[in-house]
């Protein structure tokens, strides 16, 4: 029987049976069908380092109009046992420092050549590969367009007392080590000025994965080389000092402002804290780890946010502001005319909280959405250790009432001012229009950390890569 007298829905079944077994470039050449499709799936999703970027250099500009996905990993310098509780030495740093610098500036390069031809996601990591070989075993790195469905540690390569259960608590040094800047704004002389425009990246990726901090200000100029982002994924580590995290929040001020002026269509912010560094310092042992259990909320950080997301589809601010600041902040006349969906913590929505103060943050935002006038989804969550909750508004639309929904391990009764603001906002009563009221009790089962918290309530808004949410889940098991 001959290929083409197949139906094309016959013939697509049998190439995507192909493509699911895997190695497929073999079958490319029977005939030009097969490599469309072949080469299609084959350069779709790379995951590079900068050892491949000559192999990256030598495709065709057909080829890389093909590439949709880079996981782009670059790797620094080992470390041992002798050297795993010590501070970088200033000639490791200088080295790493360059490793990155080469790595961004050979990248660019290389995919300045590739043709702006629909969405590429560039997500972009970090790391040593003894990160997860002595203190941290939990520590993965995979790329964020698949979801395992296993969690196991690696094998550990060095390994001596000091690593073992008996010492859960790592040093300050330790942290530091795993947790060190990456900046490259300061003393970097020319090096921005050798850094080729990317027109092809669309959507870029900042993950938690990444345990090196990024300056903010050098998520700045990165930005800056790639005039067609609409995309930004950010998932940023707390500081765990104080003095440090005002620092940081100063320069993360400058970045939010910067992104005002491009043409931005969603932001995601997930900021991370690990618990068990922090409650490291309740054992005295480190009197630098003093990380506010309770974020401190800087309103010139949450209104550099407000006003960020005011011309976006699209935004998510997880842990690193409150709902209530970030109404309270709103200036009379801002509206978000092309905003989406929302969704945004608060540290209000805990089952120690007064249900009166849980209603007036609800009734708030039922004020803000008439500022909102395309809006579809908002959701106001919180999560951690032993809670979580979620309200979720959702729009009417195909036929379906608008609605709002409780959902939580503890029970609030929503008061009738609250209900009423709502069908306000919603235009309730008016041309067959309607709110529908809903509340779901979650099972009292333990909650072990935000990422269990983020699956249970089942959030329909994204909030982090759905990577990072299940590595999360998985440190914390």
């Amino acid at each position: 029987m001959d290929w083409d007298s197949l139906a094309a829905e016959l013939r697509d079944a049998i190439l995507q049976a192909l493509i699911h077994e895997g190695n497929i470039a073999r079958y490319a050449s029977v005939c030009r069908e097969w490599q469309a499709t072949i080469e299609k799936s084959i350069f779709h999703s790379l995951k590079l380092t900068p050892c491949d970027i000559p192999f990256l250099g030598t495709l065709t500009t057909q080829h890389l109009g093909l590439v949709k996905y880079i996981w782009y990993s670059i790797e620094l310098l080992n470390y041992d046992c002798t050297e795993c509780d010590r501070s970088e030495t200033e000639s490791v740093r200088d080295i790493n420092r360059t490793t990155i610098e080469d790595g961004i500036r050979v990248m660019f390069c290389t995919l300045s050549r590739r043709p702006f031809k629909g969405d590429m996601t560039f997500d972009i990591s970090i790391y040593s590969p003894s990160d997860s070989q002595h203190h941290f075993k939990y520590i993965e790195f995979e790329p964020a367009n698949t979801l395992f469905s296993h969690g196991r540690p690696k094998p550990v390569l060095h390994h001596d007392s000091r690593h073992s259960s008996s010492t859960p608590h790592p040093s300050k040094v330790a942290i530091d080590r795993l947790f060190p800047d990456v900046d490259l704004v300061e003393d970097c002389g020319d090096f921005w000025t050798s850094v080729s425009c990317v027109p092809c990246i669309t959507h870029i990726l900042w993950r938690r994965q990444t345990r090196r901090r990024w300056d903010p200000v050098t998520l700045s100029r990165i930005i800056a080389c790639l005039p067609n982002l609409q995309d930004i994924c950010f998932e940023p580590w707390r500081e765990w000092g104080r003095l440090m995290q005002m620092h940081t929040d100063v320069r993360s001020i400058k970045f939010f402002t910067s992104l005002i002026s491009i043409n931005l269509k969603r932001l995601i912010i997930f900021e991370d804290l690990k618990e068990t560094y922090r409650s490291a310092n309740s054992t005295g042992l480190h009197d630098a780890l003093d990380a506010e259990p309770i974020r401190s909320l800087g309103p010139n950080m949450t209104k550099s946010l407000v006003k960020a997301s005011l011309g976006l589809q699209h935004f998510s601010a997880a842990f690193i502001t409150d709902a209530r600041r970030y109404w309270e902040l709103c200036q009379p006349d801002w509206t978000w005319e092309q905003l989406l969906t929302l969704s945004l913590t608060s540290r209000e929505l805990v089952p120690e909280n007064t249900p009166k103060d849980i209603n007036n943050l609800i009734y708030s935002a039922a004020q803000a959405l008439k500022k909102m006038p395309k809006l579809r989804t908002m959701e106001l969550w919180n999560g951690g250790q032993g809670h979580a909750a979620l309200f979720r508004y959702k729009s009417a639309r195909a036929g379906r009432c608008a609605s709002i929904i409780w959902r939580a391990n503890w029970d609030l009764k929503l008061e009738s001012r609250v209900v009423a603001a709502w069908g306000d906002a919603v235009g309730a009563g008016a041309a067959g229009c309607y709110l529908q009221t809903g509340k779901e009790l979650l099972s009292p089962e333990q909650i072990r950390s935000h990422g269990e918290a983020i699956l249970i309530l089942e959030l329909e808004n994204e909030v982090a890569c759905p990577v990072s949410v299940r590595q999360i889940h998985r440190e914390h098991c």
